[in-house]
């Protein structure tokens, strides 16, 4: 559907987020300058090259060639999660009109919709394709001959190349393509999508899906499943439960958290591997390499050898196994540049799908405020909560880490083609096991507090949330704490509530046929509370009504009085009632949020 088709709903009552799509739009504007500006680089550099026989030369220090790569690798993550994020919301509003959308977070580029076009399979591929390029180029664009490391690999080569490093047309061609794909299809994807809500925060993706102004599957809330979390949304039956004091974790809530798990162990594994069998061949004296005892951060070549050797020669330096072609001319770079960037697509891969993991564990985060001593943040901003998120700075940081690390382990040297080296290959190794120990452990954290957990999942969210509150702060508690013959009922109120009882069962339901809009539930209630549980319920059948004289001394059945807030006992022996009035709703909030 085009932007055009989407007219706005004055009775709206989700947050758009529009300031998080101007800031979306304006990285998609820097990563359309830069794919422009990159690709005319490389085309001017490939020309230059032709012309006058040799490469583009700059002044540059042997630090800073390896530095760089550093600041290049964070440009091109900063600018790849701005359209990544306008992707994310293109994708999951075309989920949800496919009736498709199950969780907040998704698998982007693994994950296609039938009826968007710039969603379906093969745009993610070409969108994937984008990303490979333009973090596979970073470590390719500046090449630097090393004139000691020619001199122990036996290579010939021209002293005037040895200053400063040789600009990469190639590369920067493939860095060019790869944002330039991806600016193609993000912007694509905002102009065929009508997207309601830019924000990434659960409760509010959830409460748009209520909504009527959304073409599509609607979420309806289910009655009876107050206290069901994501781990029972496949059970059919409603029931009722009692309240846990820590929830189970993430990798039994989503079906794809294992596999991701497994391909991100499978990056510190292969990476020792790798870096293993590279050392051992240098160490039975290979003669395109040369055995270093330096284990230092960043490559060096001194050109000191070591007669004390064991191997055919020894040095002070860094270990590097040459891989026996000439980078030299614009078809042996772009070998190289093809070689390299096709093994770094599995790293690429495997951080693209370690952000499910974040995200899902941000959701949750979001989600569990619920219980917290302020209730939900009314002022949600979702770039403010990706700046604040350490998960999320976190990953961001692992990812251009990462594939940092990668480049200085089989990187490009002017002229002498393409060079592994067997430290740095063991640092990447460590930097991909930092990733999976990440992914892991919040993969297995178990979030403490009675709120069941829903990890995002959209359905889960709408049954537990009851009263959205249009102040937009919610909190989670009892609204009926029930007897010993009918469960009671949790949801949502502006104002604090309760703490359910870890003895007592909920899983009743309110009567809802004569209450207001939903975001005026808390001070427009006319029904009562329908405690009696039954499991052969309908999940979308709603109980019958039950009404009552407001004037005379009588309660709604299954309803114990609510007396008036006294004392407050510890543990959960007794819990404070406030008083029963016809113009606030049944649920006993405190009057002290503190408590």
């Amino acid at each position: 559907m085009s932007l055009r088709k989407h007219h706005h709903n004055p009775n709206r009552q989700h947050d758009d987020s529009g300031w998080t799509k101007v800031w979306c739009v304006c990285g998609l504007i820097a990563s359309w300058i830069a794919g422009v500006v990159t690709i005319g680089a490389g085309a001017f550099s490939l020309y230059r090259e032709a012309r006058d026989g040799g490469a583009t030369q700059i002044l540059m220090s042997h630090t800073w060639r390896e530095l760089l790569p550093l600041g290049l690798n964070l440009a091109v993550t900063l600018l790849n999660d701005c359209m990544g994020y306008i992707h994310t919301c293109s994708l999951r509003w075309s989920l949800h009109r496919e009736g498709k959308l199950d969780f907040n977070s998704n698998l982007r580029l693994l994950t296609a919709a039938k009826h968007s076009r710039p969603n379906r399979a093969i745009p993610n591929v070409l969108y994937l394709a984008g990303i490979i390029f333009s973090y596979g180029s970073t470590s390719l664009i500046f090449l630097s001959l090393n004139p000691e490391l020619a001199r122990l690999l036996g290579k010939s080569y021209d002293r005037n190349d040895a200053d400063g490093v040789h600009a990469n047309g190639v590369a920067l061609l493939f860095l060019g393509i790869g944002f330039v794909l991806q600016a193609a299809i993000t912007t694509w994807a905002l102009l065929e999508t009508n997207i309601p809500t830019w924000s990434s925060n659960p409760l509010a993706v959830a409460r748009a899906c209520t909504e009527d102004e959304n073409d599509g599957h609607r979420l309806v809330p289910r009655v009876g499943r107050c206290m069901m979390g994501v781990h029972l949304h496949a059970e059919q039956t409603p029931r009722a439960l009692k309240p846990r004091l820590h929830q189970s974790p993430m990798i039994s809530a989503h079906h794809h958290v294992v596999r991701i798990l497994m391909l991100l162990w499978s990056l510190p594994i292969l990476g020792a591997i790798w870096g293993g069998s590279v050392y051992a061949y240098l160490v039975r004296g290979s003669r395109n390499g040369v055995y270093g005892r330096s284990w230092s951060l960043l490559p060096i070549f001194t050109g000191k050898t070591d007669t004390n050797c064991k191997t055919r020669q020894c040095t002070d330096g860094t270990s590097v196994l040459n891989m026996g072609w000439s980078a030299q001319g614009p078809a042996g770079t772009l070998g190289g540049v093809l070689v390299i960037t096709i093994i770094q697509s599995i790293v690429t891969l495997a951080l693209h799908c370690a952000e499910l993991i974040v995200n899902l564990s941000r959701d949750e985060k979001v989600f569990r405020e619920l219980i917290g001593p302020r209730g939900t943040n009314p002022r949600y901003s979702s770039i403010v909560a990706a700046l604040t998120s350490w998960q999320t700075l976190f990953l961001f940081g692992l990812k251009a880490g990462v594939h940092w690390m990668f480049g200085l382990a089989i990187n490009m040297q002017f002229q002498l083609g393409v060079n592994m080296h067997p430290p740095q290959i063991f640092y990447f190794a460590v930097f991909s096991l930092v990733a999976a120990i990440l992914g892991l452990a919040l993969s297995m954290w178990r979030p403490s507090g009675k709120l069941p957990p829903s990890y995002g999942h959209l359905q889960t969210i709408v049954d537990i949330i009851d009263d959205w509150g249009d102040s937009g702060c919610m909190f989670w508690g009892v609204k009926d704490q029930g007897d010993t013959e009918n469960p009671g009922y949790t949801g949502t109120n502006p104002r604090a509530l309760l703490q359910p009882d870890v003895r007592q069962l909920y899983g009743g339901q309110r009567d809802t046929a004569h209450m207001g809009h939903s975001g005026n539930q808390g001070h427009e209630f006319s029904g009562g509370f329908n405690t009696t549980f039954s499991p052969q319920t309908p999940a979308n059948v709603s109980a019958p009504d039950v009404h009552w004289d407001w004037t005379q001394p009588q309660h709604p059945p299954g309803f114990r009085h609510h007396q008036s807030i006294s004392s407050i006992n510890s543990g959960f022996s007794e819990y404070s009632r406030t008083s029963w009035h016809s113009t606030q709703s049944t649920q006993p909030f405190l009057e002290n949020p503190r408590w």
